[in-house]
């Protein structure tokens, strides 16, 4: 099992390699303020793992099993510090801060769906191609909230709070007008629904 502390190294040497080249250990110790004993230490660690190519005095590498759990946690922190910001409110200073402590115990299923959320998707997401927008569907049809498509983050918030979560399932059930509000069903709830908002909640249908 990788440690927090780990990810951390992990995460550092992708920072500061480019294209896969080699860092030095001097260099890890400055930027992450520990000593080079300690780094040395933890690289050998890591090289047993698998996670890193690591040779005293020549510096260290990241495998391709490390560069893609480095990935995995960047990518965790990027959407952790949006969905703090956009979601929470939380300044830029105290989202970094707190997604620099919750990227470690995230889970891969939590990540997936906040980042559904504030509309952040891996390199292998087809949500574009098979989902559409709930504004473009038609009285009667239904289906799953896929994600959620909007650099408002008063909108993101006013959607959450009244029920549109990547996940849920809804249907339309009426148009009042072809500019009117939409009526759509959520849980056990009706909502009249803004063809603007509306145009942010993307459908799966079923």
């Amino acid at each position: 099992m990788v440690t927090g502390n780990q990810e951390d190294y992990l995460v550092n040497i992708l920072r500061l390699s480019e294209h896969g080249s080699v860092v030095k250990t001097s260099t890890l110790s400055k930027f992450m303020g520990v000593s080079p004993a300690s780094v040395s230490e933890m690289l050998k660690i890591l090289a047993d793992q698998g996670l890193v190519n690591y040779r005293k005095y020549k510096g260290v590498s990241l495998t391709e099993k490390g560069a893609e759990y480095a990935r995995g946690i960047k990518r965790k922190h990027k959407i952790l510090e949006r969905f703090l910001t956009d979601v929470l409110d939380a300044s830029d200073i105290d989202a970094h801060e707190e997604a620099c402590k919750i990227e470690h115990v995230l889970s891969d299923d939590s990540a997936e769906k906040l980042g559904r959320i504030v509309n952040i998707r891996n390199g292998s997401d087809r949500r574009s191609a098979n989902s559409m927008s709930l504004d473009l569907m038609e009285p009667g049809n239904n289906g799953t909230i896929s994600h959620l498509e909007c650099d408002d983050s008063a909108k993101i918030r006013r959607l959450l709070s009244i029920g549109f979560v990547p996940g849920r399932e809804v249907k339309l059930e009426n148009r009042l007008s072809s500019q009117g509000p939409l009526i759509v069903r959520v849980g056990n709830s009706s909502i009249a629904l803004d063809l603007d908002l509306a145009s942010k909640v993307f459908i799966e249908e079923g």
